[in-house]
C-alpha cells in the first residue's frame, strides 16, 4: 500500500479540521451575544463536519492498518502519524508527512483551546440564567437578615429551582 493514500486522507483531514475550527470561532460572538438562533445553526453546521471528521479518521486507521500491513507489520494497531513517519524511507514522503503532522496538531490543539473558550462563554452564560432565575422566584417573604435554622416556621422550604408540585 502506498503512503499517498494516507497523505490524502491527512489532508482532507486538515481542510476539515480548518473549517471546524472557523466555525468554533464564529461560535464565540454568537455566545457571547446570546444569539441562541444563529447559535443553533452553527451548531447544526458543526455536527455535520463531526460526522465526516469521524469518517475520516476511520478512513485514515483502515489505511494506517494496510499500510503497516504491505511492509510486514501485522499486529500494528495504533494509526499514529508519527510511526507511519518513522518507517518511511523516502525522504520526500517523510517530509509531506512530517509537515501534514505539524499541521494537523496546530489545526487541533487551536480548535482545543476555542473549544474550551466557548465552554467556558456557556458556563457562565449558564451561571448568569441560573443567577437570574433566582432572582425572579426568589420567596418575598424571606428575610434578608439572619434568622437562627431552628427558628424557621412551617412554611414552604423551597429545595430548588422548580417547583414540581401540581
Amino acid at each position: 500500500m502506498s503512503v499517498e493514500i494516507i497523505v490524502e486522507t491527512l489532508e482532507k483531514q486538515a481542510e476539515l479540521y480548518a473549517l471546524l475550527l472557523e466555525t468554533a470561532k464564529l461560535k464565540t460572538p454568537v455566545l457571547v451575544k446570546n444569539e441562541v438562533e444563529q447559535l443553533n445553526a452553527i451548531i447544526q453546521k458543526e455536527r455535520k463536519l463531526l460526522v465526516q471528521a469521524e469518517k475520516l479518521e476511520l478512513q485514515r486507521m483502515q489505511y494506517s492498518h494496510s499500510y503497516f500491513q504491505s511492509i510486514g507489520v501485522i499486529r500494528y494497531k495504533g494509526g499514529k502519524i508519527i510511526d507511519i513517519i518513522r518507517t518511511i524511507t523516502s525522504p520526500q514522503e517523510k517530509k509531506e508527512l512530517t509537515e501534514l503532522h505539524g499541521k494537523l496538531t496546530g489545526l487541533l490543539d487551536e480548535l482545543q483551546k476555542v473549544n474550551k473558550l466557548n465552554q467556558e462563554l456557556t458556563m457562565q452564560s449558564l451561571k448568569f440564567i441560573d443567577y437570574s432565575i433566582d432572582l425572579v422566584i426568589e420567596d418575598p417573604n424571606d428575610s434578608v437578615t439572619y434568622q437562627h435554622p431552628m427558628n424557621t416556621g412551617y412554611g414552604n422550604q423551597r429545595n430548588g429551582f422548580f417547583d414540581t408540585r401540581g
